[in-house]
């Protein structure tokens, strides 16, 4: 295993955690990374986070009733959709800050796969038995009719809720980034990352009732990584 010299200390590896936005949701990562050569890092990747749809942004507002209010929800939404994301990625490091000030660019490609999770999204919906108002929780599957009457939904129920039932969609991934690194070159990993990011399913993800769903989404994305690396001479 090769390992290179920064700033008069060998380094051999690194770890590093992320925590990323981008256009239609966010994750948080994990990397582990040997320094291959001076300005050349080998990672593998790993990640966990949430894609929307682009067209669930509109949020309904909730039907409060006078001894209980509720929270606002999105119409039309059947699922959530829960990205775990394993992976490897190249870090090249383009330009050598200065030794005391400056900040270092580079670029970052990763690729690996994808596992799609979809877990159901519910809503409270007003039933009326026997003269009495009932609030039950339900997914699309349970009563379509009544969880698309934006007359009885009252609000969203709690994201726990559908963990028994659910699907997943495999795929692959994909993503390049500019990097702008005041550390490169130190004992700590501190980066901030912007470039373009690519999850492409072997089926669409089944998450809006009235939309077309996509089988791939391509968002723009920012992201903030922390970590330390370990000297050839570290125990």
């Amino acid at each position: 295993m090769l390992s290179t010299v920064r700033k008069g200390i060998i380094y051999k590896s690194e770890w590093s955690v992320d925590a990323g936005l981008h256009t239609n949701g966010f994750y948080f990562g994990f990397n582990r990374g040997t320094i291959a050569a001076y300005h050349t890092t080998r990672t593998y990747h790993f990640d966990l986070g949430i894609l929307y749809h682009p067209r669930e942004s509109g949020t309904s507002k909730p039907n409060n009733l006078s001894f209980r209010s509720f929270d606002s929800y999105k119409y039309g939404k059947k699922n959530h959709l829960i990205n775990l994301r394993v992976g490897k990625g190249i870090i090249k490091t383009y330009s050598e800050k200065a030794r005391k000030k400056g900040v270092a660019l580079g670029v970052q490609w990763q690729g690996g796969l994808l596992l799609g999770i979809q877990k159901p999204y519910y809503l409270k919906v007003r039933y009326e038995q026997d003269g009495r108002i009932i609030i039950r929780d339900i997914r699309y599957q349970e009563d379509p009719e009544a969880f698309l009457d934006s007359e009885r939904i009252m609000g969203r129920s709690s994201f726990f809720n559908g963990f028994g039932h659910l699907s997943v969609v495999p795929g692959l991934f994909g993503r390049v980034a500019l990097r702008i690194d005041p550390g490169a070159f130190e004992k700590l990993v501190r980066c901030f990352e912007m470039g373009l990011q690519l999850d492409l399913y072997a089926k669409s993800p089944d998450l809006l009732i009235i939309n077309q769903n996509p089988n791939h989404y391509l968002n723009f994305f920012l992201n903030l990584q922390l970590g330390s690396r370990k000297s050839a001479t570290a125990n």
